[in-house]
Formats: C-alpha cells, structure tokens, sequence
C-alpha cells in the first residue's frame, strides 16, 4: 500500500475507532441508567455473581487468538478457518463446563436463578467465537466504519430490547436479553458488512504459529471481550446510581 494511502487509512481508521468507542459508550451509558431505574438490586446481583464465570471462560475461548491474526504479517483463509473452527470447539468445551456446572455455582451462592441464567448467558461463547474473527477481519483491512456501523446497530437494538423487558417486569432476564442481542446483532450485521466466510480449512501448524503469536499480546485481549466488558460496565453503573440515590 503506498505511504500516503496508508496515512490516509491510519487517520480514517482513528476516526472512526474512536467514534465508535465513543458513541457506543455513550449509547450504553444512557441505556444502563434507564436499566437502572427499572431493575432491582437483586437482579444486578445475580449477573455480578456470574459475570466473572462468563469473562474467565471467554478468555480461554480467545486465547489471544485474535490477537494474532490481527499483528501476523499475512494471513490466509486457512489461518482465519482453523481460529474459527478451534475457538467453537473451546467455547463448546466450556459452554458444557458452565452447563454442567451451574446448578453447582448457584447452590454455592444460594441463588437458584443462576442456574438458568448462567446456562442462557453462556450462549454468548459462541457468538463471541465469531466475533473474534469478524474484529480481526477489520482491524487488519482499516474497516473501523464498519465496526462503528455494526456495533452502533447493535447497542441501539439490545438496548431497545433490554428497556422493553426491563418495563414488562423481567427482572434479570432484561440484562441476558439486552447481553444476548448485543452479540448477536453484532455479529449478524458484521456476516453483511465484512466479506468473510468460514472455509472446509484447518490446519494444527498455522493454530500452534498463531497461539505462540497470541501469547505475546494476550494482555490485551480482555480489552476486546465486548460481553464480560459491557457486564461489568452495566454492574458499575447500577452501583453508582444506587450509591447516588
């Protein structure tokens, strides 16, 4: 790429990234705070008990794989696939973890909405699993306006979900489903606007090169994790606003 349409692609790449973040965030804000107001202390209670379960476990699922694909100088179809096909079998792997388990945790805690909520929201791996690959897709070709496209429909979309469940008297069930179509929205607009598809590809050499790549960067890759992110986010924000009335 020459040097002046790299610059040009940088500086776009800026804007919009921080558009998005910026937007985005802000977007949530005000749906965290309407949540707020409509949710109980218990309903919160019971996502901040789970949300380190769902963060450890999409973490394994990530690997820093992601990470890899996106600083590897190049990349093939074959290294994409074999990362999508891995990542849905770590996160099947811990999804019957968190299954299994469940009903374990809850009785630990004395709380046995857990066990049904933590089975609902663990479904978020697998989405998660492919949005790993959709966000190195972009990172790697500039695309960020897509990113910023994508993820704004999506926060707009949940949100607007997560307030109408939280006004019929859902409870918790509001946060899994405003979580829930977060991810999967996010992930169903970028099948359309990234042009990348899973192959018949999978290779153990290119996942060991790419896993070996991935440790290097695996700090960061708690800053992708848009759920266990976006949970701790919405328990914060319901702290703060308790503490504040």
């Amino acid at each position: 790429m020459p040097e002046d349409n790299l610059k040009t692609s940088v500086l776009s790449s800026l804007f919009w990234k921080s558009l998005e973040r910026g937007g985005v965030s802000g977007v949530q804000f005000i749906v965290q705070i309407i949540l707020a107001r409509l949710l109980l202390p218990e309903d919160y209670g019971i996502i901040a008990l789970i949300v380190v379960f769902i963060a450890i476990s999409q973490t394994f699922v990530q690997s820093g794989l992601g990470t890899a694909l996106i600083q590897k100088k190049d990349v093939t179809d074959e290294d994409y696939s074999s990362v999508f096909y891995l990542t849905l079998v770590v996160a099947l792997v811990f999804y019957g973890i968190l299954f299994l388990g469940a009903p374990s945790i809850a009785a630990f805690y004395n709380q046995p909405l857990i066990t049904p909520v933590l089975r609902v929201l663990g479904l978020t791996l697998f989405f998660g699993a492919v949005n790993t690959i959709q966000n190195a897709v972009i990172a790697r070709n500039f695309q960020f306006r897509k990113l910023f496209i994508s993820s704004l429909g999506a926060v707009l979309l949940s949100g607007i979900i997560g307030t109408a469940m939280a006004y019929a008297g859902y409870g918790v069930w509001a946060l899994v489903g405003q979580q829930l179509t977060s991810i999967i929205a996010l992930c169903a607009i970028m099948w359309f606007t990234v042009k990348w598809r899973p192959k018949l590809l999978f290779s153990l050499t290119r996942v060991k090169e790419l896993f070996s790549l991935g440790v290097l960067g695996y700090g960061q890759q708690d800053r992708k994790n848009p759920i266990s992110r976006d949970m701790v986010r919405e328990v914060l924000c319901f702290t703060m606003y308790a503490t504040l009335h």
